[in-house]
């Protein structure tokens, strides 16, 4: 199952969510202390992206898990634990970009910076054939099965300013 809300959060709010989001630092997977044990060597992922953000802003991260219950998707009927940080991807991270799953029930991505048709998700099947692309159009959620095969497409911009910045988290249930 895959849901697209536009307009995910109302303008004012939207424009605090992104301001908070400006305010955060991002790191590299490298500098990522959440990162660690026997596997950390084998952890990559393009781009860079904030410490989990009900650590470094409690209310941020409330805010935004308030709105998705808000807008009452069958994903969110049911009681569940999540984690979600903000990410930022590159013109130049679009090599390293590739088709995945998340280990979890369910995912979501919201789309903070400027509207940009060419970039967005594209969901695939098993075998790898293309079966959805949501375009990133500014204040989308993008609610999904996170058994359902994706990647980010063309990642855009130098810096924050001009990136692909999203909200990215990721659910199991209770």
């Amino acid at each position: 199952m895959l849901i697209v809300v536009d307009n995910f959060f109302d303008d004012r709010l939207f424009k605090s969510v992104y301001d908070e989001i400006n305010r955060l630092e991002f790191v590299g997977v490298k500098d990522d202390s959440e990162v660690t044990g026997e596997n950390a060597e084998k952890v990559w992922y393009p781009g860079v992206r904030t410490r989990l953000l009900n650590e470094v802003s409690p209310l941020l991260d409330a805010v935004i898990v308030r709105q998705l219950d808000n807008i009452s998707t069958p994903f969110t009927i049911k009681a569940y634990n999540y984690y979600q940080k903000a990410h930022l991807r590159l013109e130049k991270d679009n090599d390293g970009e590739f088709i995945h799953t998340d280990n979890a029930d369910w995912a979501y991505l919201i789309y903070m910076s400027k509207t940009n048709l060419e970039s967005g998700t594209k969901f695939y099947t098993d075998d790898e054939k293309e079966t959805n692309f949501v375009r990133f159009v500014q204040n989308r959620v993008v609610i999904f099965n996170s058994n359902i095969r994706h990647r980010a497409f063309n990642d855009h911009g130098k810096d924050i300013n001009d990136g692909r910045l999203t909200i990215c988290g990721v659910c199991d249930y209770i």
